[in-house]
Parts: C-alpha cells; structure tokens; sequence
C-alpha cells in the first residue's frame, strides 16, 4: 500500500502544482492579417491602416509578443524524475536488482511567482509594440502632411510662374514694339527660369516623400495620397490629454518594466525556499522480493549568499527602473509643456496668415496684375510690387509646417492610441 500511495504521489504531484501556479488562461495568440492598400490616393485613414497594417516593424513587434506568450507556458518547469536501476550483487552473492525513483520540485508558490514573472514579460511586450505602433503612426502622419504642403508649394510656383509668364510675353511685345527697353525683358526671362528652378526642386522632394511613404506603408512603391484635404493638422480635446501612462507609450512601458522588476524580486525571494524531494526506493535481496523504502526531505542550499546576491541585484533592477520613470516623467512634461507654448504661438500665426495676411496677398496681386496689363506699371515695377505677396504666401506654406510638426509630436506624446 505505502509503494502505491507513494508513486501515486509522485505521479500526481507535477498537476497539482501546474493547476496552483495557473491563475488565468492566457488569450491566443492573435496575427494580424495584411490590409489590402488603395490602388487610387490614400487617404491619411487608410494610409494608417496600411501602414499598421502591413509595416514590418509591427509585425516583428507581434511575433515577439507571440513568443513571450509560449514563453509563459515554462513558467513551471520541476527538474527532471531520477530513475535508477541496478542489478547485481548487490547485498550478498546473488543476482539481485533495485530500483530508486527521486523527484525534486520547488514550492508551488514559486512556480507560481515564475508564471506571474512571464505574465509581465509579455505585458512587456504588447507596451513595446504599442510604442511601436505610435512611432510608426507618427511617422506616416508627418510624412503626409509634409507631402500636403509640397502639393500646395507646387500649386503656389505654379500659380506664381503662370502669372510671370503671362508678364514675360507682354514685356518681350513691348520690347519688340519699341515700348520699353532690353532690361525688362532680360528681367522677365530670369524671374521664369528662377521659378521653374525651384518648382524642379520642389518636384524632387516630392517624389522622396512619397517613397518613404511607400516604405513605411510597405506598398512597394511610392505613395499618392488624396491632395484635396487639409494641409493643417486637426487636433482633437484627446489630443491634448495630459501626460499618463494611457496616453504615452513611454511611460506605459517604463510603469510595465518596473513590474516586472517586482515580480524577479518576488521570484528570487521565494527561491531561497527549499526544494521539495519525494522517492521510492525497491530491491531484491538474494532474489527475494518486497523490499521497499518510502523518501521524503528536502534541498536547501548550501552557499546562501549566492541567492542574496541575486535579490540584492533584482532589488537594484527595481530602483533604476523607477530611477528611470521619474527621469522620463520629468523629461517629457518639460518637453509637453514647452510643445504647448510653441503650438499656441504657432496657432496665433496661422490665424493671422489666414483672417489678415493672405487677403493683403491677394488683393496685392488682383491690383498689381491691373495696374500692369493697364500699362500703369511695367514689368520691374510690378515684380517689386507682387513680391511681398508671394513671400506672404510662402511664408504662410512654411508657418503650416512648422505647425504641423509640432501639433503631430503633441499627438504622439499624448493623444490616443490608433486602432
């Protein structure tokens, strides 16, 4: 009776522990499946889509996830069963034969601690790819709208061209018929090659853009995207939350390795336990049998210190992970607060671009352009007069960006999350 409660002891024990240490039942794994792009302009919704989507960062970023998650399941992992067998003369000149089983196992609650330390390493990992995903979604909306505002440069040097174009052939008709002299002409010819110049500089910088576009959506190709939206960046009451763990990714994950830095603790901690050992033990003696032996005891360490030493080290893990939250916080409330002020300044600018600037813009250019084709002005004089407009003009495209990037970095440090 002893010989079977004790194998069934031995038998039984790995499952009662693995159903102790076992407090949740982890979700699957999930997979992405790929986004089918637009052929036609994408729009900044379906770009995000795309990219998130389709991006090879991301996808690495779950597949670690993913490993993590089969990684929780060694969270109980009990040594190895000992079986030993001999057979010989082993207690007197007969062939006799033995047989000694041995099992080690720790306390369930430190299998228990192990599974929880693993739990928080995959916590660990849905952070980084969240904080991989904002990067990414930062980046694709930087880059669109930096391609919104070359479209509108582009149309800007167009317009501008057009109208010294038509100026540059009425002032050759002039020279031609003796109304003005070599000079204005000369002028004209110059200001159109300079505009064709920067528009073939504009146009190159474009089509970048829009191969690294193609490359953080992972199309293959560069990316068109819908050039009738807003070239200003929207901002939403979520964009401007405050700085939280919800809201930025950073801290979120700095939060998460303190964590687990308490759960390697706790696990080191519980290591100092000693170890549980279970045996049975049966041999013939002068090939009789019914001999048997029940074992029970425990393992302990001999050098203590050692374990010490590790708790000590996983207490030190804790402190510089809360070490670099503080210095994290503080790092990027000053850089909040600072992007705030220049997004609030920026706002006034554009406000006074669009209700004052650009209307002077274009009724310069409507009263320049009638005065010139009335032949009150001539071509030098009407150059010197329009170039105000079009530098407010200009000016306007720069303010935008300048206002883009600094409405876009609020929104990665703390605006929501892109589904």
């Amino acid at each position: 009776m002893l010989y079977r409660f004790l194998f069934l002891l031995l038998v039984v024990l790995p499952g009662f522990l693995y159903a102790q240490t076992t407090p949740r039942t982890l979700p699957p794994p999930t997979s992405a499946s790929p986004v089918a792009s637009p052929d036609g302009p994408l729009t900044l919704q379906q770009a995000l889509q795309t990219g998130l989507g389709q991006s090879l960062l991301v996808q690495t970023g779950r597949l670690e996830v993913e490993r993590q998650r089969a990684l929780s399941r060694t969270g109980y992992d009990v040594p190895r069963t000992v079986v030993d067998y001999q057979v010989g003369q082993i207690s007197g000149p007969l062939r006799d034969q033995s047989l000694n089983i041995v099992q080690q196992s720790a306390l369930p609650g430190v299998y228990g601690a192990q599974r929880r330390l693993l739990e928080g390493q995959i916590m660990t990992a849905e952070q980084r790819v969240r904080s991989q995903r904002r990067e990414l979604v930062h980046a694709i909306r930087s880059t669109y709208y930096e391609l919104l505002v070359s479209y509108r440069r582009a149309a800007l040097l167009r317009q501008q061209d057009s109208l010294y174009r038509r100026a540059a052939r009425a002032a050759r008709i002039r020279y031609q018929t003796g109304e003005t002299n070599r000079l204005e002409q000369v002028s004209a010819e110059a200001r159109m090659r300079e505009l064709q110049n920067q528009l073939a500089i504009v146009l190159t910088n474009r089509q970048v853009q829009q191969q690294q576009l193609g490359v953080l959506l992972n199309l293959g190709r560069p990316a068109s995207i819908d050039t009738t939206a807003a070239a200003v960046a929207p901002l939403s009451p979520a964009d401007t939350a405050g700085l939280t763990a919800a809201s930025n990714p950073t801290l979120a994950l700095l939060e998460q390795e303190i964590d687990v830095s308490k759960r390697q603790t706790k696990v080191e901690q519980l290591r100092r336990l000693p170890d549980l050992r279970l045996g049975y033990f049966t041999q013939t003696i002068n090939k009789e049998n019914g001999f048997h032996v029940a074992q029970a005891g425990i393992a302990v360490p001999l050098l203590g210190g050692i374990q010490k030493a590790r708790i000590q080290a996983a207490q030190l893990s804790e402190q510089a992970a809360e070490a670099q939250l503080r210095y994290a916080t503080t790092q990027l409330r000053g850089q909040l607060a600072g992007l705030r002020q220049q997004l609030s300044r920026a706002r006034a600018s554009l406000t006074y671009y669009e209700q004052t600037a650009l209307p002077q813009a274009r009724l310069i250019l409507s009263t320049a352009e009638k005065s010139f084709r009335a032949g009150d002005i001539d071509y030098v004089e009407y150059v010197v007069n329009t170039e105000p407009a079009w530098q407010i003009r200009t000016a306007y495209l720069e303010q935008v960006r300048q206002y883009n990037e600094l409405a876009l970095s609020l929104q990665t440090l703390t605006g929501p999350d892109v589904p």
